[in-house]
């Protein structure tokens, strides 16, 4: 390991004698207290990415904590909200290393390149996503975390995408191919959910050949609402993912198909722009991870999808849902009409179609996850990555019904259980819509805003083929 340490204060620096103790909390949260004399300093678990040894020194033996901390306490890191430590020490606490030690750089990041030369560890910059962190984050923290585990630039190839098809083209032409060779290949993916689903949908469009190895993915969340990782667990400290890389290992991914009526068009440049989907015997299809949905949840993520309203992160989910709640008219907030089916499993494992009773509805979503943002837990009894799709229904209700629901969701639950709500695992979906607006007719799959055609409709099942793996 040659990384040169980065002190946490000039008397560390100068090889103080530094006291150690770790004090473990009844809720599991722990804190390394550093003290020498006139200071003292806190490494907080949530910060922690692992503990290396030093292998070159056999005498002293030292450790390495590597941790991700807020920027203000590294001066040299400059116009990001991110900054990546390692901490050279000596004589840590035996319960801080069996909670902490690293065995070193994981296996599914030791990808062996190809006879060429070319390089199977992938890592894809997504410049855009969320508020545009992601090429600080890997300036700062990736990439001197990898150089740590002695993973230099020479190992792996950085892709920064260049526009919203960068992470398909990059899927298509070289993430497939050489996933139906055989060839073991991990994705470092910067991104938010929809990066995710970039390569869901690009590698379920062509066939899977019998050698086919399914990548692996090791995402470090940098879109909006990040909910594949707030609800598999890799949000859970304040590495954005970094430690699950470290100390995780992979997991199937599930996903759900959505099928559309012939017309339907997906909507691009913030709505202005139209784009042909592609077609499986006869209907649009496309792929999700996360969530299909309609009414309220598809018409704010689609208002919200703009320039101006992505400078406030997930907070621009919020801000549309009050402008669709409280029309500035004064109007009542619109519900959507519409007939919806569901397919569910018996008591005798025979699935049956469910008709609902009543057509109108102000909000549906059907999801594999628990949470769209860290805080709104709308599927409270998702596992993480189980592969159970599940409905979540508001019919005719008022707008202040809803936002009484959702406040619910935003503190950890229970609406679910309320008399307004339908909540229940499902095989499938389908909508047939009767909207004569083309506004109340949008569906969202994770991110993506499809435009039904009139009299259309729209079909959801869980998919019956996982494609790749996620590292949590």
């Amino acid at each position: 390991m040659d990384a040169p340490p980065v002190s946490l204060s000039q008397e560390i620096a100068r090889g103080s004698d530094v006291g150690l103790r770790f004090d473990l909390k009844k809720d599991g949260d722990g804190t390394l207290a550093l003290k020498w004399d006139g200071g003292e300093d806190h490494i907080h678990d949530s910060q922690v990415v692992g503990v290396l040894q030093e292998t070159r020194n056999k005498e002293v033996q030292p450790q390495w904590i590597l941790r991700v901390v807020p920027s203000h306490s590294s001066p040299e890191v400059i116009k990001s909200i991110f900054a990546f430590e390692s901490l050279r020490v000596t004589n840590l606490p035996r319960n801080y290393l069996e909670r902490h030690m690293l065995p070193g750089a994981p296996e599914h990041l030791l990808v062996p390149p190809n006879a060429d030369g070319s390089r199977n560890l992938h890592v894809i910059v997504s410049i855009r996503s969320g508020t545009g962190q992601a090429q600080q984050y890997f300036d700062n923290v990736l990439n001197k975390a990898l150089a740590v585990i002695d993973l230099d630039r020479d190992t792996y190839h950085v892709h920064p995408t260049k526009s919203d098809k960068s992470i398909m083209e990059i899927a298509e032409k070289i993430i497939l191919p050489r996933a139906n060779q055989g060839i073991r290949q991990t994705i470092v993916l910067l991104s938010g959910d929809g990066g995710i689903v970039d390569i869901v949908n690009t590698l379920l469009s062509a066939s899977q050949s019998d050698e086919y190895i399914k990548p692996i993915i090791c995402l470090i969340p940098m879109g909006t609402g990040n909910a594949l990782a707030n609800s598999s667990g890799l949000n859970r400290d304040a590495t954005s993912g970094l430690s699950r890389i470290f100390r995780g290992t992979p997991r199937s991914i599930p996903s759900f198909t959505t099928l559309f009526s012939l017309g339907s068009v997906f909507l691009t440049d913030e709505g202005r722009k139209t784009e042909s989907m592609p077609l499986q015997s006869g209907c649009g299809i496309v792929h999700g991870v996360v969530v299909c949905s309609w009414a309220l949840h598809a018409s704010l993520v689609s208002d919200s999808d703009t320039t101006e309203y992505r400078k406030f992160g997930a907070q621009r989910f919020q801000m549309a849902a009050k402008e669709l709640m409280t029309p500035a008219d004064g109007s009542a907030p619109h519900v959507y009409n519409g007939k919806i089916t569901l397919y569910k499993t018996d008591e005798r494992g025979q699935e049956i179609a469910e008709e609902m009773p009543d057509t109108k509805t102000s909000y549906i979503v059907a999801t594999l996850v628990s949470n769209f943002e860290e805080r709104l837990t709308i599927s409270p009894a998702s596992k993480p990555l189980d592969g159970q799709l599940r409905v979540l229904r508001f019919g005719d209700i008022s707008g202040a019904d809803v936002l009484r629901l959702m406040g619910m969701a935003m503190r950890g639950g229970g609406h679910e259980r309320d008399v307004m709500a339908q909540y229940v695992p499902i095989n499938g979906l389908k909508i047939q819509f009767d909207e004569s607006d083309s506004r109340w007719r949008r569906v969202c799959v994770d991110g993506k805003i499809v435009q039904v055609d009139e009299g259309g409709w729209m079909e959801v099942r869980r998919g019956n083929k996982d494609i790749v793996n996620l590292v949590v």
